[in-house]
């Protein structure tokens, strides 16, 4: 009984070319409207997560708003976090004399060696070591001579900054083009006994996991009042919700267009059973039951339906093949997960069923001795 169901089903939408055709073309837009808002929220929740992944979602970043930290400030964040690696950083800006009389404007961070691993990845290492000790130093593979000559390990160079002269060799060369935050502002990492003095411009917090990072912060704010206390971890988790809310609404607009959609069927079946009432009194006379009708008028609308979510979805490849202009040179490209497919196809699918019950449990009451005398 079913597979003749199905068969009368397509029978009437082919009969109906022109209307199934418009409905379909409704739910091609629905389902198209609703996916593309959906992936658009998921998409920049993506990016933003990556571009916060790179800025260390495990760290935690003390800035004082004037003047510096000192050593008893790194003390309290110490007892405060004692399983966390705390790094002091203090800094100097100045040139370098490369040995080719090439001068260089660099910025030093000195930070003590024994925790250069815990702030520069070994990954970032281009040549040479990573190792600091004493005058030797890390530096960041920008630093070139005449004629884009790299600096090699073992060069020696002498920095002049602001408040010290300071003789350097080169221990080995890194990339930091993806370093966190102020961390890809160092030209040059180097021993913390060569520092001019120990007032600190930041202190460089590395939890063992995010949520340990987003805890850290609660901690530290009241002991220091009048810095900045940054965890890409917190801001992550801030941004993601703000863009879930705008997701919500960008699916609740486009969801007027599945709304819609199921008003469009409502009315091509509604107008369909006013001239079928006769073909459906014979079809009860000769022993389809009120569910057989029902059933059919609701596959009607899913064959429409189908045919809109099918046609829509091979447009969404090439959708999300296109890079979208975010920011001035910023291209992002919609990011379509199959499962936010699959939700807006439900949605839509769902709208226009709800849309037909109405003429379908009216076809089903159809009066049989009333409809076979109907012209």
């Amino acid at each position: 009984m079913l597979r003749d169901l199905v068969s009368l089903a397509w029978l009437s939408v082919r009969e109906k070319v022109g209307r199934s055709a418009l409905a379909a073309f409704g739910v091609f837009m629905a389902f198209l409207a609703l996916t593309v808002a959906l992936s658009i929220g998921e998409t920049f929740r993506t990016a933003i997560v990556a571009a916060f992944q790179s800025l260390g979602l495990n760290t935690v970043w003390v800035l004082p708003q004037s003047g510096y930290l000192t050593d008893a400030d790194v003390s309290v964040v110490k007892s405060l976090l004692p399983t966390a690696t705390v790094i002091p950083i203090t800094g100097d800006v100045g040139y370098l004399n490369l040995p080719d009389g090439t001068t260089v404007s660099v910025t030093v961070y000195y930070i003590p060696p024994e925790l250069t691993e815990a702030l520069v990845p070994r990954a970032a290492l281009r040549s040479g070591q990573l190792y600091i000790s004493g005058s030797l130093a890390l530096f960041v593979s920008s630093i070139k001579m005449y004629g884009d000559m790299p600096l090699e390990p073992g060069t020696p160079v002498v920095f002049h900054g602001e408040r010290s002269t300071v003789d350097f060799i080169v221990s080995g060369v890194v990339d930091l083009s993806g370093m966190p935050g102020p961390l890809a502002g160092a030209s040059i990492y180097a021993d913390k006994s060569l520092a001019p003095d120990s007032r600190y411009f930041m202190i460089y917090v590395v939890t063992d996991s995010p949520e340990t990072a987003a805890a850290a912060v609660g901690k530290l704010r009241p002991y220091f009042p009048d810095a900045v206390i940054f965890s890409p971890q917190t801001l992550s988790q801030q941004l993601g919700q703000v863009i879930s809310t705008a997701q919500l609404g960008l699916g609740a607009l486009a969801g007027v267009s599945a709304l819609v959609t199921a008003l469009w069927l409502y009315d091509t079946m509604t107008i369909s059973l006013l001239q079928r009432i006769k073909e459906i009194g014979i079809m009860r006379a000769v022993g389809f039951k009120r569910r057989h009708i029902m059933t059919l008028v609701i596959t009607e609308a899913l064959i429409v339906v189908t045919i809109g979510v099918l046609t829509a979805t091979p447009l969404l490849f090439v959708i999300s093949a296109v890079s979208i202009p975010v920011g001035p040179g910023i291209f992002l490209k919609l990011a379509i997960p199959p499962y936010i497919a699959v939700i807006s196809a439900f949605i839509v699918v769902m709208a226009n069923i709800l849309g037909v019950l109405g003429p379908a449990y009216k076809a089903s009451r159809v009066n049989i001795v009333e409809a076979l005398r109907y012209e």
